[in-house]
């Protein structure tokens, strides 16, 4: 055999050397890329998952939060009520906790040191001293009981009369009625007012208290003359003598 051919032969065998190497090379090499590849593949898939179970597990926390919100019961303000309402309008005030209902007539408690309630309104028209006395007696207030309604109430002037405010705050109006003289005429309307009391000075007089809008008296006139009633309540003070 010539050299030639044995350098061709040995050649020839040292690649067929090579590609044996080669193939058990890549028969070691692949299936370690390849469980490589797997086990990245499965590590990336199970990443992924995890991932997509905190997303879901993170929006059922979203989703109980905002349904514990929705039903948590809101904070509401107080708000008044129809049967509140009704409450408030119906709560007395001072004039009518202090009004006193006698007899079906109605009677104002001003707060005086003798306990003397004072009637809400004259009576009707202008009356002689013997036909308020006989009608209405006891209920006829004493010269004291005016001069106690002067000293211890505050007297305002509200252009045809006086508003009257007890020391407890109650108070009457007080109207100047004018007067009617023994002849029947009738005068200062609006500005005089003249109120019979109870206490007589003798048969022919009896005494009264007067006004305008400037001053007070008291003082003693005919029994004929006709002036305005304004009745009291008991306890009456008895400083008068019998007729």
């Amino acid at each position: 055999m010539s050299l030639r051919r044995i350098k061709m032969h040995d050649d020839l065998l040292q690649a067929m050397q090579v590609l044996v190497y080669t193939s058990k090379l890549a028969e070691d090499i692949v299936p370690e890329h390849v469980f490589t590849v797997e086990t990245e593949t499965a590590a990336n898939e199970a990443q992924g998952q995890e991932q997509q179970a905190d997303a879901q597990q993170a929006d059922a926390q979203k989703t109980n939060a905002q349904q514990a919100d929705t039903q948590k019961p809101a904070h509401k303000h107080p708000k008044k009520t129809h049967h509140s309402d009704e409450s408030k309008e119906s709560e007395p005030t001072l004039h009518d906790q202090l009004l006193k209902i006698i007899a079906g007539e109605s009677y104002v408690d001003l707060g005086l040191p003798s306990g003397t309630l004072w009637k809400a309104e004259n009576e009707e028209g202008l009356m002689d001293f013997r036909s308020a006395k006989r009608q209405f007696k006891k209920r006829l207030p004493s010269i004291s009981q005016w001069e106690e309604l002067c000293k211890y109430c505050e007297w305002s002037w509200i252009g045809n009369g006086y508003e009257v405010i007890g020391p407890n705050g109650a108070a009457i109006f007080i109207p100047a009625a004018g007067y009617r003289n023994a002849s029947g005429q009738t005068g200062k309307v609006g500005e005089f007012g003249t109120y019979w009391s109870s206490t007589i000075k003798n048969r022919e007089e009896a005494w009264r208290f007067g006004f305008e809008s400037d001053k007070f008296s008291m003082a003693t006139h005919s029994r004929r003359y006709g002036r305005s009633v304004r009745l009291v309540y008991k306890p009456i003070i008895r400083d008068d003598a019998e007729e």
